[in-house]
């Protein structure tokens, strides 16, 4: 009996494609990335070898889909601008591992997809495993926070912040799965299934910046579906009504949605606004290359923390105040030009052809790095700059396939 299953075993090992084997992988990253750290980093690191045995069987014949060409002309530019802040500081030391781990480590899942993974079913049964563990993710948040595990849950793993962001991020795309007709039923229901479950995720993680940007941006990404069907109109209405109103019914969530604009008393507002304050100081003093990649903390703590602020933060939780600071204009230049080709030639396309896998694409961007950018330094959480490059190549790939 042990030989019969190892034989059938083996048989369906050897009948995989390298590209399934490629695509198994990187979900199995994507999925435990939040989970464990070090099984993620494995998964990831099978896919990277798995990758590269991939396009030298296919150097011949790789196809190499013209925004990989695009992108990765804007990303070469970014590295130049950033180098010299990892290179030419005080520390090279701490500035050069820091700048392969945070520009260099994290992208390669991008290219991994682009270039191996073609296959539309492949990449579809991709996103709904991801969506399923994004659900259960959220569930897990929830039941930190109700069974009193937590004063704010987290889920899988990391800070409360970092889930927070990629609900930002995820939110608004699965409301244009839903409604867009390109997108199949069972991806459909894992996205559905995942909203659901973000719904206890924001009740337990308790993030501010979550229920604010999701409330702007499921209206804004949800409107030119809305002008052609008045059915979704009231689904999405009624949607945002009932969360509002659960919300509305809980004194302590109302207070906490209501202490955003508190800025004299709301420790966590008034933290910011001085590490902000902080960080435009080191600016002042280092504003071509900055204080140096990964030496912003060091920095901060050495002569820059104002004597209020007791939190002792470990970064400016906000993308482009931490990237001025810590890479000056050229690096933030380098950001800038990246992510804005990215998105630019995204929109540009989605409003030509009103596509939705562009505007997918588009929204994980702006979503992760430039709108929950404004209130935590997502360019520099590892899970999340991960997930958020799974989701634009998976896109990218589903339309140009």
């Amino acid at each position: 009996m042990t030989y019969l299953l190892r034989g059938i075993f083996l048989g369906i090992l050897s009948k995989l494609r390298l590209e399934s084997w490629i695509a198994i992988m990187v979900t199995l990253m994507v999925c435990f990335t939040r989970l464990s750290m070090a099984a993620g980093q494995v998964f990831y690191g099978i896919a990277i070898l798995l990758s590269i045995i991939y396009i030298w069987k296919h150097r011949r014949d790789l196809y190499v889909p013209s925004y990989v060409k695009k992108y990765s002309k804007s990303l070469i530019v970014m590295l130049l601008l950033l180098l010299p802040s990892a290179i030419l500081t005080n520390n090279i030391a701490v500035g050069l591992p820091e700048f392969i781990n945070v520009w260099l480590w994290r992208i390669p899942v991008f290219f991994i997809i682009s270039l191996c993974i073609r296959d539309k079913k492949t990449l579809y049964t991709m996103l709904a495993v991801f969506f399923v563990d994004f659900g259960i993710d959220n569930l897990v948040a929830f039941y930190q926070y109700y069974s009193g595990m937590a004063v704010r849950g987290w889920g899988f793993g990391s800070s409360v912040l970092t889930i927070a962001g990629i609900m930002v991020m995820l939110v608004p795309i699965f409301c244009v799965i839903l409604l867009d007709k390109a997108f199949p039923t069972y991806v459909k229901i894992s996205a559905l299934w995942a909203l659901g479950c973000v719904g206890f995720g924001m009740y337990g993680n308790q993030s501010r910046g979550s229920w604010l940007f999701n409330m702007i941006l499921i209206p804004i990404v949800s409107l030119p579906y809305l002008i052609k069907r008045f059915v979704y109109v009231l689904a999405v209405l009624a949607a945002l009504g009932g969360v509002i109103w659960g919300f509305s019914t809980q004194p302590q969530y109302v207070a906490r949605f209501e202490s955003i604009t508190n800025t004299t008393t709301d420790g966590s507002n008034l933290g910011r606004f001085e590490v902000w304050t902080s960080s435009i100081n080191m600016f002042k003093d280092h504003p071509v290359t900055g204080v140096g990649i990964g030496q912003w903390r060091t920095k901060y703590e050495e002569s820059y923390r104002l004597p209020s602020e007791n939190q002792h933060l470990y970064h400016a939780h906000n993308n482009f105040i931490q990237l001025i600071s810590e890479v000056g204009i050229l690096g933030l230049l380098g950001v800038l030009i990246f992510y804005g080709t990215i998105i630019i030639d995204n929109f540009v396309t989605w409003f030509k052809k009103r596509d939705s896998y562009s505007l997918c694409a588009m929204i994980a961007v702006v979503s992760y790095v430039f709108v929950f950018g404004q209130v935590e330094y997502t360019l520099d959480n590892s899970s999340g700059m991960r997930i958020m490059y799974f989701m634009l190549a998976t896109m990218l790939q589903l339309r140009d396939n």
